[in-house]
């Protein structure tokens, strides 16, 4: 496919790297020829500078001969229209990003759907929900929904309290929560292991399992003795991101907001319902004890600097925090953090941006992919045509590559474990785990 990209920053950057790994021809715009050079030195795209919404910069990217505009810039509007042009020389995929929720939320009137954009992306909203998730299951290192939020995937960490160490999956004690779920995949020092009945659990073990929400919070209260859940949760920066997240679990668990500007703070009391709201700097260390944090809190440190959130999260540490997230919005910090252990979680926005991006890509069958933080591989959610080959077949008949596992099936909005028996029908909503490198190969396997 011939992709033309609108904003050279960390997201476009980002969604470059995976799109040149994939073999796409990609046409890089932005008005800032720095950010230009940095993304054709360590990749393989053409660039041009200007601004996205000049004609004349969209006829020199040949926007008409290509098959995708995606606008990632830092403005909305720029975003929009560049999308509104492309639709107009009549390009047949348009994605933006848009920040400000208005355009999500706003009048019927003026859905940037029915105005020819197919694919709409709020990237805080994505990172809050991905947020959210960690804090409802302690022991994860990471976690998100798929079908509508039907099926959880899960990583976590086997240490030396946990059943599962040196055991298989046979050998544990409670096999009524083994069943409950699926393991599709495990990081071992730093290699990926697509496990089956006879792998043994070892510790430092990162082991992803998919299942239903309620499933996966009783597997990890079992795999997990030692993490109790929260009973409170602050957090640091009153922003989009951290008001959504607040909206998200104030109603599930105490929470406390922090933000310095005093209209800020205002507008974050008047939005939520339960949140205590308090104006404050989280570096200070009155502000973090006037928050009342103790040994069962969570500190998420969500403000728009990097070296601050991390900062945040080092003083939550010290005063007893037993977890602390931070969002990161320079990608090249985000290995460097995880290494030397600064935090417990990193999230980032231009991944989930990412993500969302590479979902709507896949061709109609593949439906979904999610990129895994901690693990090399995809999730692909396939749908089962009439016009395809597998329809009827059980799931042991389909040879499948050695990188890529059956995780679970969607069927008439129920889900169906993935059992060696079960049998595949058409409109099957499928979940496969996979290797990068299977990925072209699972596609031609189920168009």
């Amino acid at each position: 496919m011939r992709i033309v990209i609108i904003g050279a920053g960390n997201a476009g950057r980002q969604l470059a790297r995976r799109l040149c790994e994939e073999k796409h021809a990609v046409v890089m715009v932005d008005v800032n020829a720095q950010s230009l050079a940095q993304a054709e030195a360590g990749l393989d795209v053409l660039t041009i500078c200007g601004q996205g919404t000049n004609p004349t910069v969209l006829e020199e990217a040949q926007v008409d001969k290509s098959d995708l505009l995606i606008a990632v810039t830092d403005n909305d509007e720029v975003n929009i229209l560049s999308c509104l042009l492309a639709n107009a020389a009549g390009v047949k995929g348009k994605i933006a990003r848009v920040t400000n929720p208005d355009f999500l939320n706003g009048s019927s009137h003026y859905d940037l759907h029915k105005m020819g954009i197919d694919l709409v992306i709020n990237q805080k909203q994505e990172c809050a929900r991905e947020v959210y998730n960690m804090l409802k299951i302690p022991g994860a290192l990471e976690a998100f929904d798929l079908f509508a939020g039907k099926v959880m995937v899960a990583g976590f960490s086997v240490t030396s309290a946990s059943p599962l160490l040196d055991r298989t999956l046979a050998e544990c004690d409670r096999l009524d929560l083994i069943q409950s779920v699926r393991v599709i995949a495990i990081r071992r020092d730093g290699d990926l292991v697509i496990p089956h009945g006879k792998t043994v659990f070892l510790k430092k073990d990162l082991v992803y399992i998919v299942g239903q929400r309620e499933d996966i919070v009783s597997f990890f209260s079992y795999v997990c003795p030692e993490i109790l859940p929260f009973e409170k949760v602050i957090i640091a920066g009153g922003g989009d991101l951290g008001l959504m997240l607040a909206k998200f679990i104030e109603h599930e668990v105490t929470c406390v907001l922090l933000e310095q500007d005093e209209d800020r703070a205002r507008y974050c009391s008047a939005e939520l319902d339960k949140t205590l709201i308090l104006r404050a700097d989280a570096l200070t260390e009155s502000a973090l004890e006037e928050s009342g944090l103790h040994d069962r809190t969570a500190f998420v440190a969500l403000t728009g600097d990097d070296e601050g959130n991390i900062m945040n999260c080092l003083m939550a540490q010290k005063k007893g925090a037993s977890f602390t997230a931070t969002q990161i919005a320079r990608t090249d910090f985000i290995p460097v953090v995880e290494q030397l252990y600064l935090v417990n979680r990193v999230v980032s926005p231009y991944i989930s941006t990412t993500n969302a991006i590479l979902h709507w890509l896949r061709s109609k069958q593949v439906r979904a992919a999610s990129l895994l933080h901690n693990l090399l591989g995809e999730l692909l959610d396939v749908i089962i045509t009439s016009e395809g080959r597998l329809a009827g077949k059980c799931i042991r008949e389909i040879k499948m590559p050695d990188t890529a596992i059956i995780a679970t099936v969607l069927r008439d909005g129920e889900v169906v474990t993935a059992t060696g028996d079960q049998r595949l029908v058409v409109n099957d909503r499928v979940l496969i785990f996979c290797h990068p490198d299977a990925v072209k190969k699972i596609q031609s396997k189920f168009l």
